[in-house]
């Protein structure tokens, strides 16, 4: 819900709609651009006390083929738990009078778009600052000095199946790359094509994930890219595919818009904040993927 701090009166039906307008600009684009909370599993505690959340990750157990009338082995359920904190996200544009008064676009739309936009920048930063390999210790494929192949990419999904990391409803595993991995990757498939071979890149699924970083599906897994991925150097940057059981991302805040008035400075400050956290789950069903990220 939109609030404002524009004095004691409250505000006109004009003031509403424009924070309105704003408000519901941010949050759609933020939405379509930030990617975390597609392919981290979220939890929402939104409206509950305290900043820390502790999330539950459940062991693994056993199955065996007992004889007639042979009393099963019990295991015990020893659930550990990921503590994960919010921390506030906030991007505050101010806005001059005269710009208002003089702009010939419509000012609420461009206010929440550039709100919004970096808002999810900040979200998706924080999110994929995880995919290091002090976090990530297991798996990992590729060589930072190499460009991106299919082979890589399968590489990295069967290290995945060989620890039974769980995909989603789809069946599918995630995917975020740098856009010079994710170049690299689609320019070794462009020889066969989209939908003309077994190994082509996939459009199927498109229409499931409202993003423009989806660049498609290979091999069950849906390709993101994100240029907030942070280099690992001049050359390389480290992306990753991973089970969206592998990451954790709480939503303690959804996004929430105030305005301040400046009159001596004749400026209206729009404020947006929001409150997130992020946290490895089981980084055993992740893997790196190190790869050039140059563009050539």
């Amino acid at each position: 819900m939109a609030t404002s701090s524009l004095g004691p009166a409250g505000l006109s039906s004009l003031d509403t709609a424009l924070l309105t307008n704003v408000l519901n600009e941010a949050i759609f684009t933020a939405q379509e651009k930030s990617i975390a909370g597609n392919v981290f599993r979220v939890y929402d505690y939104s409206g509950q006390p305290g900043l820390t959340v502790q999330v539950p990750v459940y062991p693994s157990i056993t199955a065996s083929a007992p004889t007639q009338a042979q009393d099963l082995d019990g295991e015990s359920m020893d659930v550990t738990s990921v503590t994960i904190t919010a921390s506030e996200i906030g991007a505050r544009l101010d806005v001059s009078d005269l710009l208002a008064e003089s702009t010939a676009r419509t000012m609420a739309s461009d206010v929440g778009v550039m709100l919004g936009s970096a808002i999810a920048e900040k979200i998706d930063t924080d999110a994929f600052s995880l995919f290091t390999a002090g976090n990530i210790t297991t798996n990992s494929v590729g060589s930072g000095q190499d460009a991106l192949t299919p082979a890589t990419l399968l590489a990295a999904v069967y290290k995945l199946r060989g620890v039974n990391a769980p995909t989603d409803a789809d069946g599918d595993y995630f995917a975020v790359l740098h856009p010079g991995q994710a170049f690299h990757l689609t320019k070794a498939l462009s020889t066969a094509g989209f939908n003309t071979s077994a190994n082509a890149i996939s459009t199927v699924g498109d229409n499931l994930i409202s993003s423009s970083a989806y660049l498609g599906k290979l091999f069950n897994v849906k390709i993101f890219m994100s240029s907030v991925i942070a280099d690992e150097s001049t050359t390389n940057t480290l992306g990753a595919v991973f089970s969206p059981s592998a990451f954790g991302h709480i939503l303690k805040r959804n996004i929430r818009l105030e305005t301040q008035r400046d009159a001596s400075a004749r400026t209206t400050e729009f404020v947006a904040t929001t409150a997130r956290g992020n946290a490895v789950l089981k980084q055993n069903y992740a893997c790196l993927v190190n790869g050039t990220r140059v563009i050539s």
